[in-house]
């Protein structure tokens, strides 16, 4: 899709979006380019909240390696990892609840902190198909 988007960097262009349902998220991928580049746009929403991390396009491959790492790795030799990208840090954990296990993203830009979770139970692999199209 084309266009110009309707919230924010007001010229930022979409160049491909799409969208995936897990469970009671939603997830948004929207790959856009402004005068400073291209960059990934991952969303993730449910009914009460929307979480939203933005990748530098030369750090798409690094990223989508990492989430690859969490999507073959066996339970017992997962580790979390970080990944630096100029000022960006992207934090790898995985974590577990009364749902099930889930791959949660952490952002720190700026001293801000932003928070995406991925559930995992094989849902992993639909979501790294999604990202593999942007790389």
């Amino acid at each position: 899709m084309e266009g110009n988007s309707s919230g924010g960097g007001g010229n930022d262009v979409e160049l491909l979006c799409k969208t995936l349902q897990v469970e009671h998220k939603l997830f948004y991928f929207d790959l856009k380019e402004n005068p400073r580049g291209r960059y990934l746009k991952i969303s993730e929403k449910t009914s009460a909240t929307r979480s939203t991390i933005i990748v530098p396009f030369n750090g798409i491959s690094w990223f989508l390696d990492l989430f690859n790492y969490y999507v073959n790795s066996d339970d017992q030799d997962v580790f979390s990892k970080e990944l630096q990208l100029d000022t960006k840090v992207f934090y790898f954990d995985v974590g577990e609840n009364r749902r099930g296990r889930f791959l949660k993203v952490t952002l720190l830009y700026l001293e801000a902190l932003l928070l995406l979770c991925f559930v995992a139970n094989r849902k992993y692999i639909c979501i790294h198909c999604f990202l593999a199209r942007f790389h």
